[in-house]
C-alpha cells in the first residue's frame, strides 16, 4: 500500500506524534511495510483458531511455600543508617515540598 506524506502527517497529528518533515518519506515507507504485513496476515485462514481474550495465559509457575526462620531484628537493623525503637527510621516524605 502506498502512503502519501499527507496521510503520514494526518496520522501523526491524530496520534499526537511529532514527525519531522525530512522524516516523512522514511516513516511513510515503514508504515507501508507494516500494512503489507497486515494484508498478508488477513489472507490467512484462521477459522479454526479460537479467539484470544488476552495474550497472557494467566498461569504462573509458583515455587513451593516453605516456611523458614526469619531474619533476626538486630541483624536486619545492623546495616540500617538509622533505626528507632526496633524499626527502620526513614525521612518523612508526605507533605514535603
Amino acid at each position: 500500500m502506498e502512503l502519501t506524506e499527507d496521510t503520514v502527517r494526518k496520522l501523526a497529528l491524530l496520534s499526537r506524534l511529532h514527525v519531522e518533515e525530512s522524516d516523512l518519506p522514511r516513516v511513510a515507507g515503514q508504515l507501508a511495510h507494516v500494512l503489507e504485513h497486515m494484508e498478508e496476515i488477513s489472507k490467512l485462514d484462521l477459522s479454526d483458531v479460537p479467539p484470544m481474550m488476552h495474550p497472557d495465559s494467566g498461569e504462573r509457575p509458583l515455587r513451593a511455600d516453605i516456611p523458614h526462620q526469619s531474619l533476626d531484628r538486630d541483624v536486619a537493623l545492623s546495616n540500617a543508617p538509622k533505626s528507632y525503637e526496633g524499626f527502620f527510621a526513614i525521612p518523612k516524605v508526605i507533605g514535603a515540598a
